[in-house]
């Protein structure tokens, strides 16, 4: 790189003196097209910085760049400096030589680490495990507040990222022996006809009441391909054990099924009247659809989908996939 051309300019150049194609890298790192062409043109406005650096990192390294000297030089350009790396050096204490009498050989003592030394490495790595929780935190707040238009990772299917399709058929019985755990909400307690707007987890309104056109179970003309408005595909990592826990604040449809080693079963798919919590447990997947998204509160592990499936009266069809960490979102017009 010459002392005139920006480091993204430089990568660029060098993926294009390996013969590499942009959709190469996407195929392979399943990153979208569009960040590619904004790390190689230097907007990195695009994405929070906890993910522009986790792709850039993926890209240089397909490419056979130096990720480390990217992502310095991405610092560099965005804070205006580099981070300073942690170096943890504990220094041997002076050797000592003894001898024994008479004997004539030359023995060296061990390094001697003092207390004061073992206190000050154990306040260090405490430290160190202080930051890397606080950052754990900072991660997890911004993983929610990605910008739920994402389009979608993988670009090879337009309808879902799962080899699976959601393919829900009704359920009739909602209180035998399947999993399902339904208690009284703790949020919405409240008769099916209170007033117009109902109020979210942070206190804003949400939706207006609107009446069901029906009360049969959701199918797949529910969520025809001509009626799509958009969807997007997120990136949410979560640890086990996995859970969904749904709120209905006014009466509306719900569809929810896992998939377990290749076997689908449904969980629940009925008209659902307001003020109404249920929680469901899974292993890898769960598929869900939703009447009105106006009409629901999300939760996946404790973490609230209120920022990815928005309250624009759109039905939804999507799906969680804990391997992938994976969050796949269709909005239908209903």
């Amino acid at each position: 790189m010459t002392s005139t051309e920006a480091f993204f300019d430089a990568l660029k150049s060098h993926r294009e003196s390996q013969n590499i194609e942009i959709s190469e890298i996407c195929e392979f790192t399943k990153i979208n097209p569009k960040y590619i062409e904004a790390i190689e043109s230097g907007d990195f406005t695009v994405l929070p910085s906890v993910y522009m650096r986790l792709f850039l990192r993926a890209y240089t390294d397909f490419i056979g760049a130096d990720s480390a000297k990217a992502l310095e030089d991405y610092e560099l350009l965005t804070t205006g400096t580099i981070q300073k790396k942690i170096h943890i050096e504990v220094k041997p204490a002076d050797n000592t030589e003894t001898f024994k009498p008479n004997s004539g050989i030359e023995m060296e003592t061990p390094p001697q680490i003092t207390p004061q030394k073992i206190a000050t490495g154990a306040g260090v790595i405490i430290g160190l495990f202080l930051i890397l929780y606080w950052a754990g935190q900072i991660t997890s707040e911004q993983n929610i507040q990605v910008e739920q238009k994402l389009t979608p990772v993988n670009t090879n299917n337009s309808e879902a990222p799962s080899d699976n399709p959601i393919e829900f058929t009704p359920y009739e019985n909602t209180n035998g022996d399947n999993g399902v755990i339904e208690k009284k909400s703790p949020i919405i307690d409240k008769p099916v006809d209170s007033p117009a707007f109902s109020t979210s987890l942070n206190g804003e309104p949400v939706g207006t009441h609107t009446s069901l056109p029906n009360k049969r179970p959701l199918n797949s003309n529910d969520f025809l391909l001509e009626n799509k408005d958009r969807e997007s595909t997120n990136i949410l990592k979560l640890f086990a054990p996995f859970t969904i826990s749904i709120t209905t604040l006014e009466e509306t449809k719900l569809n929810i099924s896992k998939l377990t080693d290749g076997a689908q079963t449904v969980l629940i798919n009925e008209a659902i009247e307001g003020g109404r919590e249920f929680e469901f447990d899974f292993e890898s997947t769960i598929n869900f659809e939703f009447w009105n998204n106006a009409h629901i509160q999300v939760k996946l592990n404790e973490i609230p989908l209120d920022n990815f499936l928005s309250n624009d009266g759109l039905s939804v069809r999507g799906s969680y996939e804990a391997e992938k960490s994976q969050l796949y979102l269709g909005f239908y017009q209903n």
